[in-house]
This record gives structure tokens, sequence and C-alpha cells, in this order.
């Protein structure tokens, strides 16, 4: 009796909460619980990143740091090309114009008639012949001289015939004036220092004349 006014009771209390409701059995459905494990196991795994599986972030780090090393690498390369071909282009370029002006230093242009001065050569004029001719002595020197005589004339006018004859015939002549006692005129082909020299002459002059030579000391 009093366990089943006790069970009254307790049915009763139970009444009173659920206000008049009738009870409900609630039980929970197995695929909420497998969600719920998968949740959380998701969680703590999503929470501490494995070894196998880096981070994204890094990955991303990596795969930027690599494009920027090729473009860099390919930057290089271009610029390096361009300086290389461009010095030999230029060398190429400066050859050539080393060969031109070396040629034209070792080859000079051939001189033009209008270049070449005109070399105007001065004929030596002959020097002038002094033609034979008469000398004509009138007193005597402080030195004694020797003359060749070829004749003696009273009138000086034959005297001087006779030294044109000799003049044209290439001789130069003296012509003595008369002096002291001496009244004649003398015609001499040749005047000299000592009497060896006059007698020399006259051995060398003798044949050309059919007077006869002497020496004359004046």
């Amino acid at each position: 009796m009093s366990d089943k006014n006790s069970k009254d009771q307790k049915s009763q209390s139970d009444n009173d909460e659920d206000f008049g409701l009738p009870p409900v059995n609630v039980t929970p459905l197995e695929g909420a619980k497998a969600a719920g494990s998968i949740s959380s196991s998701g969680k703590k795994e999503s929470g501490k990143p494995s070894k196998n599986n880096p981070p994204v972030e890094e990955e991303k780090k990596d795969n930027t740091v690599g494009i920027f090393l090729i473009i860099l690498l390919l930057i290089l390369g271009l610029g390096f090309g361009l300086y290389y071909f461009g010095i030999f282009d230029k060398l190429d370029q400066q050859q050539p114009k080393d060969s031109v002006t070396t040629n034209q230093v070792e080859k000079p242009a051939p001189a033009t008639k209008e270049q070449i001065p005109e070399t105007v050569v001065e004929e030596a004029e002959p020097a002038e012949e002094t033609s034979p001719q008469l000398v004509e002595i009138d007193g005597r020197e402080t030195s004694p001289r020797y003359f060749l005589v070829v004749g003696s004339f009273i009138d000086d006018d034959l005297a001087r015939d006779y030294s044109d004859k000799l003049n044209k015939a290439g001789e130069n002549t003296f012509l003595i004036h008369p002096y002291g006692k001496i009244h004649y005129y003398r015609l001499a082909i040749g005047q000299f220092e000592n009497v060896d020299l006059a007698l020399e002459a006259r051995e060398s002059f003798q044949d050309n004349f059919e007077e006869n030579l002497w020496v004359l000391k004046y």
C-alpha cells in the first residue's frame, strides 16, 4: 500500500511538472550522434595541422618566390643578351670605319693637276763670253811686267788694225805706247809676271804667227 502510494505521489509530481501533458519518450538519432562525433573530430583535426598537408599560405609563398626568381632570371638574360649583342654590333660598325681610315691614310688620293704645283725650271743664262779686246798700256807699274810682242808699229792705226784682226781670231791684245827713247807702238798678245812664263807662251804661240815673237820687259 505504502509503495503504491509513493508511486502515485511521484507520478502526480511528474504530472504537475508536465502541466498535464502526456509523457513523451525522446530517443536520440544515431545519425545525429555520428555527425556530432565527426564534427568534433573535425574541429580537433583542424586545430592541429598535419605534417603531410602543409598550410595553404606557405604554398602560396613558395609559389610567389619561384615565380619572382624566374622573372628575375628572364630579365637578367634579356639584359645580358642586349648588352652582349649591342657591343658586338658597335664593334662591327667601328671596324670598317677604322679600316677605311687606315686605307685612306695608307693610300693618299692621287693628286690632281691643280694640286701639282708647276715647277718653273729657270734656264741658267749662259755666262756672257767676254770677247777678246785691246788693252792699252800707258805707263809702267811698280813691278815689271813681261809682254809677248808680235809687232812694232810707227803708226798706232796700223797697230789697232792688226789688233782687231787678232781679237776676231780670239786673242787678247795689249798696245804699249811709246816711252822714253822708244817711239814705236808695240802690240803684244800676252802679259806675264815673270820671264819664264813669257818664254813658255812664246813656244806655244810661235807656230800660229809668221812674225817672230819676242818678250818685252816693261
